[in-house]
């Protein structure tokens, strides 16, 4: 091995600019697919760190009739959940409130917060770092306000205050003790600082309503099918003893980890497809620069035959430079993608669970000798066993080369068209995400998104705990907004577009009652006169709110274009009236009109985009957030200058109370780039992968073409002195690697369609078929296939009749 390994270094030092181009070559795509191994190994692969990770299970509800595929959970339907003790050992909710954190001396700051069952830390089993964290062993719910923050909230917040434990903050309207500091790193269920003990019984609220989330263990021994079955027997016992709510809905257990990672589980299977379809194109290159040299090896090889060396040993040799060639190309191209990667991810404009666990391990580096052992064979083989091959008495003889070139050329031929199909796969891939991308950016939102800034309140203290002052408050507050220099007009809204609202059932006015479980569901949102001119929403038929649709006055509402087409299709539902509608939303908000009043609709706007883009458009009814006021309101501006509105929205809340914090602020837009930011990071990292899988195959026909012409430079010298003109040989040429192209391009749209179900789950609106991604992709293979034919095609016909006939 020791002499094989001399041998070796003397081969690449005696070529040194091949030996640089595959090594350069073979980085390029180890270097790429360590990355993303590193990526999928810390992302997909790695367990939770929690206790026994593989038996808890996220549940959520759904219901088909309703197009509802993902929703939260009612609290007592969860209770019946956690009692199914055959499958479940437990289980925990919870939901999340607005919360202010306000501490004497601090500015107050809004904090993600969840108000959780006391069970969920030990269910996960992790302990807090510092304190007791919520008792063990207690009720699911207590009255004692106890509070857990995260080690990054201690540090950041509380400047990690070593007495932090027994001290009491102000949350919101109440003071809370906090119990513990949870270890470094810990934010369940997502970026969560501070985690509230429940204060309500889940068993004494309604089951129509569905807001909270849930995490489950299972039973050693039970897998998540068995209990998918279980909770839908006791679904359809539910349904069929509470028709009003529970009709029609179904729940299922789905394991943790594929619930927390979402999109990103298939969009990472798709890179890792891409990148093993680059590495495996870039080890094609180098086999077939290996086999353009085969012509010099072969005699090389004849005389260690002759001189008693076996095939195997050549073999051996071969592969022993092979492996040298593709450790150093490893070595050098996970050196280099680890450096990038920290900066890479730290500019990642998504947030990517478990990311920061990316790192170099054992499993990295052994990923990599893989990497390095598997390249080493596939570039390697069909050199060594082509050159292995030749005969020791037609290899001496330098008239005769037919039989290792055709052999090589044969091989080659093969390659080119394995490299272009290669290349076609990755980008069709690629362009199916740039339709899906754009088609995702340019669907209608149904508002008008440019110069619009965002931000959102929480009331806290006495004075808001009367209804009427909250809604009092925001119109004050509006206002003072509107009074501020660079606001053209501003609202306010409960939810945002992109943000579904609360679903809730009602019935038409003078209609027979609908029975239990057939009532018909559209979401409710709050929204302050102004918020539909600021969206720019357009009215269809009727009035919009204005600041006289208060408590006192008529009850009214505003439906979309859904809604009408719904429940009003071929009438005219402006006047109609609407009972059953809900006299309140829990703590958050409060209904002014006296129950059972019927509202009036006054107004039918058209769509808003109020569920995630790609989701069906749902009815949805407007109130007037004067009639039906909200504790917790997102404040929209609209206004030419961002900074001037971000001043007026702080003036406007300092001059109306100083005690309370605003939240992020964003602008429309961003918050609608956002939406689309996951596919358009895949898009772009494919996108990238393609090109350079794109350009590997052009390299290879390029380099085919090359070798052809200069190992036929006697046979076209010999044409062309008979007469054959320059444009025909460069036309053939050029045929010759345009078919092969053709046979790759082929190929690889078959394979593209092959692995459609993989590319469909991060589709948006887009088929795997999609006839402009498909042509685009081809075409532009073909165009690069041209363009690499140029070149061989010209040297074909300026071959020099005499100067061709003297190198033979």
């Amino acid at each position: 091995m020791l002499r094989d390994l001399n041998v070796a270094l003397r081969q690449l030092r005696r070529a040194p600019l091949s030996a640089a181009i595959a090594i350069l070559t073979l980085g390029l795509g180890a270097g790429a697919a360590t990355a993303i191994f590193s990526i999928v190994n810390a992302v997909l692969l790695q367990p939770l760190p929690y206790r026994a990770p593989s038996q808890l299970v996220a549940i959520w509800e759904a219901n088909a009739e309703k197009s509802l595929p993902r929703e939260p959970i009612s609290p007592v339907n969860f209770m019946d959940y956690r009692a199914l003790d055959r499958v479940f050992a437990d289980a925990a909710a919870w939901w999340r409130p607005e919360i202010n954190l306000a501490e004497p001396g601090n500015d107050p700051v809004r904090v993600r917060t969840i108000e959780t069952s006391g069970n969920l830390f030990s269910l996960l089993g992790v302990s807090a770092e510092r304190g007791r964290g919520f008792p063990a062993g207690g009720p699911l719910f207590s009255r004692d306000r106890i509070a857990v923050i995260s080690h990054r909230l201690w540090r950041q917040y509380f400047h990690g205050d070593p007495a932090i434990v027994g001290r009491t903050i102000g949350v919101n309207e109440g003071q809370y003790t906090i119990a513990g500091v949870m270890p470094d790193g810990f934010h369940f269920p997502d970026d969560v600082d501070l985690w509230l003990r429940l204060q309500w019984d889940m068993s004494q609220h309604s089951r129509e309503a569905h807001f909270m989330e849930a995490v489950a263990r299972l039973r050693p021994g039970v897998s998540p099918g068995d209990a998918a079955r279980e909770l839908a027997a006791l679904m359809d016992r539910l349904g069929r003893d509470n028709p009003s709510t529970n009709k029609g809905w179904s729940a299922r257990p789905v394991p943790l980890l594929d619930d927390m990672l979402g999109y990103y589980r298939p969009a990472l299977f798709v890179l890792l497809g891409a990148v093993g379809l680059l590495l495996l194109t870039a080890c094609i290159n180098v086999a077939s620069l290996l086999l353009a040299r085969a012509g010099a090896r072969g005699r090389e090889m004849a005389i260690r035959s002759a001189l008693g060396a076996s095939r195997g040993r050549l073999v051996r040799q071969m592969l022993v430079e092979s492996l040298l060639m593709a450790l150093a190309g490893t070595i050098a191209g996970t050196a280099g993608a680890m450096l990038l990667l920290r900066g890479a991810i730290a500019a990642t404009p998504v947030s990517i669970p478990r990311l920061e666990g990316v790192g170099v391990d054992g499993g990295l580096l052994a990923f990599a000798l893989a990497v390095a052992a598997g390249t080493a064979l596939l570039f390697g083989i069909v050199p060594a066993v082509v050159v292995s091959r030749t005969r020791a008495a037609e290899a001496l003889n330098e008239s005769s080369r037919s039989s290792t070139s055709a052999r090589s050329h044969s091989w080659n031929r093969a390659l080119v068209v394995a490299q272009v199909a290669l290349a076609s796969t990755v980008l069709v891939a690629s362009a199916l995400l740039v339709q899906s991308v754009n088609r995702m950016m340019a669907a209608p939102t149904g508002i008008v998104s440019e110069q619009v800034l965002t931000t959102n309140l929480q009331l806290t203290g006495a004075a808001y705990r009367q209804w009427p002052a909250a809604g009092q408050f925001y119109a004050a507050l509006l206002d003072r907004i509107r009074q501020q220099p660079g606001v053209v007009t501003a609202g306010a809204a409960n939810f945002l577009p992109l943000q579904a609202g609360w679903r809730v059932s009602f019935s038409r006015q003078g209609d027979p009652p609908p029975r239990a479980g057939e009532e018909p569901i559209a979401q409710a949102h709050s929204v302050s006169d102004g918020y539909f001119d600021t969206m720019r929403a357009r009215l269809v038929a009727g009035r919009l709110f204005t600041r006289h649709d208060g408590p006192q006055s008529e009850a009214v509402i505003v439906v979309n274009e859904a809604f009408a087409r719904k429940y009003f299709a071929g009438e005219d539902p402006v006047g109609r009236r609407l009972v059953g509608l809900p006299n309140g939303i829990g703590p958050l908000g409060r209904n002014l009109m006296p129950r059972g009043t019927p509202h009036t609709i006054v107004g039918v706007v058209a769509n808003i985009q109020q569920v995630p883009i790609g989701q069906p458009m749902e009815p949805a009814i407007y109130h007037s957030s004067h009639q039906f006021p909200f504790s917790a309101m997102s404040i929209v501006l609209r206004g030419p200058d961002t900074a001037a509105l971000t001043t007026a929205v702080r003036n406007a809340v300092r001059q109306t109370d100083a005690a309370l914090a605003l939240g992020e602020m964003r602008t429309m837009d961003e918050r609608l780039r956002s939406a689309a930011a996951e596919p358009r990071l895949l898009m772009f990292v494919l996108s990238a992968f393609a090109i350079i899988t794109g350009v590997l195959a052009a390299v290879g026909v390029y380099g085919l073409l090359m070798w052809v012409v200069n190992d036929r430079r006697r046979e076209l010298a010999i044409r062309l002195a008979l007469g054959a003109r320059p444009s025909t040989l460069a036309r053939q040429v050029t045929f010759q690697g345009v078919t092969l192209v053709a046979i790759g391009v082929a190929i690889g749209l078959f394979a593209s369609r092959a692995a459609g179900t993989l590319l469909q789950a991060v589709l948006f609106e887009t088929g795997v078929g999609d006839p402009v991604a498909v042509a685009g992709s081809a075409a532009l293979v073909l165009a690069a296939a041209l363009a690499a034919c140029a070149l061989p095609a010209w040297r074909a016909s300026r071959v020099e009749p005499l100067d061709g006939l003297r190198e033979s």
